[in-house]
């Protein structure tokens, strides 16, 4: 990982406005930042309250005592379930700050996730891609993902319920 001082852990709840301002600073990449319409106070609750919707790694960086730490990247994740092979671990989110790519840190954030799947016997890891995304699909593709869309005859939809 990089040579900063840089930690993995589980997200705690006072986390949730420096993972929403990281959700933001995605949402702005993708060119959609009208979208990320979520508040602090539903972030914490949808991961923290009595029923969790998902759970979060984050990656923090130490400077110093007297700066404290920051959080630098964030991993948003849930459990699924697949008919064909039963349990799943879906990677909803996934950001490391652009000033500390390239060191690691992306790279011990999915192995991380993937091991947490591993841990509650999942079968497989899933994750969407914006298909415009080169940088993403190439990361993604160095660490043995492969594009399902044409192989499983998938089409991605949404709704509101």
């Amino acid at each position: 990982m990089a040579s900063e001082n840089v930690v993995l852990r589980a997200a705690r709840p006072e986390d949730c406005g420096e993972i929403l301002r990281m959700i933001k600073e995605l949402a702005v990449y993708e060119k959609m930042p009208e979208k990320a319409t979520l508040t602090e106070e539903a972030l914490r609750d949808d991961a923290f309250g009595d029923q969790p919707y998902y759970r979060a790694l984050v990656a923090e960086v130490g400077s110093n005592l007297m700066d404290g730490t920051k959080l630098i990247g964030y991993a948003m994740y849930y459990f699924c379930y697949c008919p064909w092979l039963g349990r799943g671990i879906y990677l909803e989110d996934f950001y490391v700050e652009p000033a500390h790519r390239g060191r690691g840190i992306g790279t011990s954030i999915m192995k991380e996730v993937a091991k947490i799947g591993v841990k509650h016997r999942c079968n497989k890891m899933q994750w969407v891609c914006l298909n415009w995304n080169d940088v993403a699909i190439k990361f993604y593709k160095k660490h043995g993902g492969k594009d399902v869309t044409v192989e499983e005859n998938v089409t991605r939809c949404s709704g509101f319920v």
